[in-house]
This record gives structure tokens, C-alpha cells and sequence, in this order.
């Protein structure tokens, strides 16, 4: 996984790209949807965190769960992936190796 340095500055070439591309919208839905997720239960109880995925602009995640005595245990994890005209739009092209069931491009999560 990324420190949250490289968290951070892979975040914000994404969100770069999504400006230049004019799809910051989609990636932010896309993020506030995992962090509200990740909010069902008792707030500070379960976390997302986002790690680097070899798809362009993409990332994985793992959702978290805190059990007693504070040890946090995978609850499940998935990918934020981007898709575009270099996969298809999600058709099950290269490089991203992702389906989508209604092709688009733009972020879509994966579990």
C-alpha cells in the first residue's frame, strides 16, 4: 500500500486528469460514495483507504472494520477504476482487465 504522501499526490494527479478531461464530478462522486460507505455503522468504526492499481488513474481499496481492542481486520476491498478509450470504456479491454455492464468512461467501482 501507498504511504498517505503518495496517497495524496496520486489523488491529485487523478483529480488533474479528471479536470482536464471534465470528469472531476464523476471521480468525486466516486470517492464520497467509498467515504460514505465506509460511514455505514458507527463513524470512526470502519475506513477506507485507497492504494495505488496498475490500471491508469485507478486505484484499489480496502474497507476496514475496528474490532475490539482497536485492531482494524479487512472488511473488503475493491478498485476505483478508470475507464476510457484505453480499455473500451469497460469492455473487458486491456489494460485495466475490468468489466463494466453498461461500458462508459470514467471512474466505476469495482468489488
Amino acid at each position: 500500500m501507498l504511504d498517505t504522501t503518495e496517497v495524496e499526490t496520486r489523488l491529485a494527479e487523478a483529480r488533474a486528469f479528471a479536470d482536464k478531461v471534465g470528469l472531476r464530478e464523476n471521480l468525486e462522486d466516486q470517492l464520497r460514495y467509498l467515504d460514505e460507505y465506509a460511514e455505514h455503522g458507527d463513524r470512526g468504526k470502519t475506513c477506507c483507504r485507497l492504494y495505488r492499481d496498475s490500471a491508469p488513474q485507478s486505484f484499489g481499496f480496502v474497507m476496514t472494520v475496528r474490532r475490539e481492542g482497536g485492531i482494524y481486520k479487512t472488511w473488503f476491498n475493491g478498485g476505483l477504476i478508470f475507464h476510457g478509450p484505453h480499455d473500451g470504456g469497460g469492455d473487458g479491454g486491456e489494460p485495466t482487465l475490468a468489466v463494466c455492464l453498461t461500458p462508459t468512461t470514467g471512474w466505476a467501482i469495482h468489488t
